[in-house]
């Protein structure tokens, strides 16, 4: 017997056949997403879904990632030990919602920061709250449908994934910065000739958080961006008379930047 089938049916022990026969339908379908709705249309009996699917998870066979929302453990998983990809759980997740992948979570994949995020960030129109799904964090964060935009779908393990791309992570990593203002200055200026500038500016014109405009023309200007490059981006903050900080846990107190509407508080 072939290593192969040895762990087959080690994976199949302790398993009722009703548990067999779901595990054996979903492989065989290459199902990633179990719904309780799924699982009724496989029994007669109207209970026993429920029954099934509480003691599977029971025996680590499932894993939850919502009510009526589940994630197969394989057969072949050593002792069960198994993580999904955390990119396709957040999509299973969020379901026909708006989302995308962002924040935090982009920065490291993008390369602007070599820390590693201990949360999955998925920005969306309707979700909001924080869960544990496999052992990992995932936190949805509702955000205005005016700031769903610039995103980019990604194969992953043959499942298509939202995220955002890489210009306007950029742009959320100015909105949410990560370390210093030093640090998001550097990033921006590695950056300057490896990203779609224009669509960076297009991206920025269109955030609608004025402040973040502001602070995005300064820390551009810095980095070494033309002038002519930046025209349309200044039209767009318009004329204000208060001033935004640059870096906004500092205090309100520094050079004052009037181009920009700037207090350069670092």
């Amino acid at each position: 017997m072939g290593d192969n089938d040895t762990m087959s049916r080690q994976g199949y022990a302790n398993l009722s056949r009703d548990e067999i026969y779901l595990i054996s339908r979903v492989e065989y379908e290459k199902q990633k997403l179990i719904t309780t709705a799924y699982v009724r249309g496989l029994y007669a009996e109207s209970n026993k879904a429920s029954k099934v699917i509480a003691s599977l998870l029971r025996k680590k066979r499932l894993i939850r990632i919502e009510k009526g929302k589940y994630l197969l453990v394989p057969i072949k998983a050593p002792n069960q030990q198994w993580t999904p990809n955390e990119f396709i759980v957040a999509a299973l997740w969020m379901g026909d919602t708006p989302y995308y992948i962002g924040y935090f979570t982009m920065y490291n994949y993008w390369g602007f920061t070599e820390q590693v995020p201990q949360t999955i960030y998925v920005l969306n129109t309707k979700k909001f709250g924080r869960t544990v799904i496999g052992g990992v964090r995932y936190e949805a964060i509702k955000i205005d449908q005016k700031k769903y935009y610039g995103i980019k779908k990604i194969m992953v393990e043959g499942e298509g994934v939202a995220i955002s791309d890489k210009e306007r992570t950029l742009a959320d990593m100015i909105y949410k910065p990560i370390g210093s203002f030093e640090s998001l200055l550097l990033v921006i200026k590695n950056n300057l000739k490896k990203i779609d500038l224009p669509l960076f500016i297009t991206y920025l014109k269109k955030f609608p958080v004025v402040s973040i405009r502001r602070r995005a023309g300064y820390l551009l200007e810095k980095a070494g961006c033309s002038p002519v490059r930046l025209r349309e981006l200044k039209k767009s903050i318009g004329i204000g008379k208060t001033f935004v900080a640059l870096d906004p846990a500092g205090p309100r107190s520094g050079k004052i930047n009037k181009e920009w509407g700037i207090i350069v508080n670092r």
